[in-house]
């Protein structure tokens, strides 16, 4: 009988065919987690989502999940926030562009928004996590706590093309915006028109948007 020998290389090379990953760095773990985390959310729902089904569909075992995500609740406070984190890192990358007049960078808000909320996914994963927060007082916490992020970015916005506005007045009309866009999540999601004319409500928004921000007391 030959001797059998196994050399390292081998045997890594039959540990990388295990179905469950090695663990990898938090810092890269994390973000994979969570993209699953999203993805179960939109399919399953908020009513059908378990970090049971997270975990097998990020291909760990489920005390790995948990290492970072003790409960379902961490999980998808955390998934909620970085949804929201999301759409907020992008709308402040034109709120902060300073090249361009306050006009336009609301205006550049609008025409990314028509992209974003008309993609399969993300924007399904908006509606879900608002009807969690109905009822889960965590994920109500997170919602108003970005949504007040949201009309905060929008107040600061409206008040550099309209400078006379007070504070308040400012965060009104952030929060008028935001309800607005909010109003465009649901309305894209179940949208059936032609792209011509979504264009046509993309120029509208526009136009209310932009007479909100610029009408005076």
């Amino acid at each position: 009988m030959k001797k059998l020998t196994l050399s390292s290389a081998v045997m890594l090379e039959r540990r990388g065919t295990d179905p469950i990953k090695r663990r990898g760095s938090r810092q890269s773990r994390i973000p994979e987690i969570i993209d699953v985390s999203i993805n179960v959310l939109v399919a399953a729902g908020y009513a059908g989502y378990t970090i049971n089904r997270v975990a097998n569909d990020a291909g760990i075992r489920l005390s790995t999940l948990q290492h970072y995500f003790s409960t379902r609740e961490t999980l998808l406070r955390a998934t909620i926030e970085e949804i929201a984190r999301r759409y907020l890192q992008r709308f402040r990358h034109f709120t902060d562009n300073k090249s361009h007049s306050p006009q336009a960078r609301l205006e550049a808000i609008v025409d990314d928004a028509f992209v974003q909320l008309t993609k399969p996914g993300p924007p399904a994963a908006i509606l879900e996590s608002w009807g969690l927060a109905l009822h889960e007082p965590f994920a109500r916490d997170v919602v108003l706590e970005m949504q007040k992020q949201f009309t905060q970015l929008f107040a600061d916005l409206v008040g550099e093309i309209n400078p006379g506005l007070s504070s308040a007045e400012c965060e009104l009309r952030g929060a008028l915006i935001v309800s607005s866009l909010e109003g465009l999540v649901v309305f894209l999601q179940w949208s059936k028109d032609t792209a011509l004319k979504l264009e046509v409500y993309r120029n509208a928004v526009k136009v209310v948007w932009s007479g909100l921000s610029r009408a005076g007391d």
